[in-house]
């Protein structure tokens, strides 16, 4: 009905206009329609009034006063600042931090209530310590341009470091000061930045399992001595276990350690210095999305190579997060597991809100609740 009555639009908007019908009751169609023809009328259509458009803003704010939601000003406020943090982080922008912070204690309350707790929030930061700070960023010289690489960690890194070595000359990794002096030196025309994300979930369950591992093998980097204390006395691969680093991640966020931070804050400007992103893919397609990637500059690369470097890693200590968060395993042949780790999973959406709403992930089904449910759908 859009598409035949109101300026043509991309299958994206159209998706998005439609799929608001669901959140409005009956009495709320007639505004539906008023605002849905002011933002397609206006300028070019509605091909031109982008999802980061004050349009846009404007029409997803006035649709959540009519959802049947717990609380409308929540809604608005954390779906504002949501919008924001789409905009501004992958740009790298000044505005991103402070949206961030905002976020971090607008959802804090869900998060003490879901895990019964009464932590003081830990609060979001571009900045990791100085060894850390080495392996996050870097890049090399593809036949026509800069490439620049943000390691988020967690989300296939050590293969994209591999395999970004095999298709650039000139590579290096340096601290990021150095690497964002050098994405400026270089011409806007003639450089390109990229990072690599992934479902929030599962990479909070690796980030866990390589923490695990690095603390007990005594792994150089990261110290991990107060993580070790907390986790004496629980067996390796046990739901107590992981219960007893849950805890300390919800205390300390593990000194914000960067396995287990939001990966919004890979993003964050640091010293003053930001590198904005031209591209980010996602780990679930990557092989996909790296060849899109060079293909927007106009070059061929050989397929991304998943088998050029390996991590870190026990399976026992996957397992064990995943029996406390109630996560079920797609190998899993156990239908007795236990799902009682709903609400300490429902806690990790809330604090993972902006990777769900910037990157696009589907939260899982235990956080399909209000106002989580709605906030996500309008952003």
């Amino acid at each position: 009905h859009f598409g035949s009555n109101l300026p043509s639009m991309d299958d994206t908007e159209t998706f998005t206009a439609c799929s608001m019908w669901a959140f409005l009751q009956l009495p709320a169609l007639v505004t539906l329609l008023e605002v849905t023809r002011t933002v397609c009328v206006s300028d070019n259509g509605c091909v031109q009034a982008g999802p980061e458009s004050p349009e846009d803003q404007d029409f997803f704010l006035q649709l959540a006063l009519h959802l049947d939601a717990p609380s409308t000003e929540e809604v608005q406020h954390l779906v504002s600042l949501l919008l924001v943090a789409r905009k501004e982080c992958p740009k790298a922008t000044e505005a991103c931090l402070p949206a961030l912070s905002e976020l971090r204690l607008a959802v804090w309350p869900h998060v003490q209530a879901e895990t019964n707790s009464s932590f003081l929030p830990w609060m979001p930061s571009g900045h990791l310590d100085n060894v850390a700070d080495e392996d996050t960023q870097g890049g090399g010289v593809s036949s026509t341009r800069s490439m620049f690489y943000r390691h988020v960690f967690k989300a296939a890194g050590i293969n994209t470091w591999a395999n970004l070595h095999q298709v650039t000359r000139d590579f290096y990794r340096a601290p990021y000061a150095a690497t964002c002096k050098h994405f400026h030196l270089v011409d806007a025309t003639r450089r390109t930045a990229f990072a690599f994300v992934r479902d929030p979930i599962s990479r909070f369950i690796s980030g866990y399992s390589e923490l695990e591992y690095r603390s007990r093998a005594a792994i150089g980097w990261p110290k991990l001595e107060n993580l070790s204390q907390a986790l004496q006395g629980h067996p390796v691969g046990s739901p107590e276990r992981a219960a007893a680093f849950f805890i300390e991640f919800l205390q300390s966020g593990i000194e914000n350690n960067g396995h287990v931070r939001p990966q919004i804050e890979f993003f964050l400007p640091v010293g003053g210095c930001s590198i904005p992103m031209d591209f980010i893919g996602r780990t679930e397609h990557l092989p996909d999305d790296w060849v899109k990637m060079f293909a927007l500059q106009n070059e061929t690369v050989p397929p991304f190579d998943n088998a050029l470097a390996t991590h870190y890693h026990d399976d026992r200590d996957k397992k064990g997060m995943e029996s406390f968060l109630g996560v079920a395993r797609a190998d899993s042949t156990d239908a007795s597991a236990p799902h009682t780790g709903s609400r300490y999973l429902r806690a990790l959406c809330w604090l993972f809100l902006a990777d769900f709403a910037v990157f696009q992930y589907e939260i899982p089904n235990e956080c399909q609740q209000e106002p989580m449910k709605s906030v996500l759908a309008l952003v």
